[in-house]
């Protein structure tokens, strides 16, 4: 008889005892002036260390954003080739070919001799609406300069995308004519599928550029 009853009394003995743990142990948790987890600590590491005393003692001007993506792409690089460090600059441009389209006026350029020359022209596309033509040279956006050793390519893309709807003016040379086009921006496709074709008549072929949403 006595067995039985402890039996049935030692399984919800045993519950109160693990609940009331929990709870004690939950408490105690939130009153440690120090919250941050059980293996956490306060000790900084070597690289904090390294990054404070370049900060404080090195003899010339250092930039430290810099200087810790190196650090970080280094790490990164002792990983598996898919282990890769985005910063937060590139972080846009990664985000467009996931998501397979961005919002710009639809050309792809190139520099020569310092100018931004039209490579390409999306067909029915916010530029090609406006009349541009593959060819022609690129020098003003809105008024402001874009030609020169200065310049990048990301400096460029900045300056022609922006919000779909919102415009931009061109100034650019054809046959050394000056000449204006006002393009209306525009969501521009970034295409996952270079090619696709069937082989044979159970067997196809399929070559994609990348993985995004649009790749299927």
């Amino acid at each position: 008889m006595g067995n039985k009853k402890l039996q049935v009394w030692l399984p919800l003995l045993f519950s109160i005892i693990l609940i009331a743990g929990m709870y004690f142990g939950f408490r105690l948790r939130e009153n440690t002036p120090s919250s941050k987890g059980f293996f956490k600590t306060d000790r900084r590491t070597a690289i904090q260390e390294i990054m404070d005393l370049v900060r404080m003692n090195y003899v010339d001007s250092v930039k430290m954003d810099s200087l810790q993506d190196d650090a970080i792409r280094e790490m990164m690089s002792h990983l598996d080739p898919h282990s890769v460090y985005i910063p937060a600059s590139n972080l846009d441009e990664v985000n467009e070919d996931i998501t397979g389209n961005f919002e710009g006026i639809g050309i792809e350029f190139n520099f020569f001799s310092d100018t931004v020359n039209v490579l390409y022209v999306l067909p029915d596309g916010p530029s090609d609406k406006a009349g541009m033509q593959v060819g022609d040279k690129i020098i003003k956006v809105n008024n402001e300069n874009i030609t020169g050793n200065a310049m990048t390519s990301d400096d460029v893309k900045k300056k022609v995308r922006g919000e779909r709807g919102s415009r931009v003016l061109l100034t650019f040379i054809r046959n050394n004519q000056l000449k204006e086009a006002t393009v209306t921006r525009g969501t521009i496709p970034l295409p996952a599928l270079d090619a696709a074709y069937l082989i044979d008549k159970t067997t196809g072929y399929i070559k994609l550029n990348k993985f995004s949403e649009t790749a299927y």
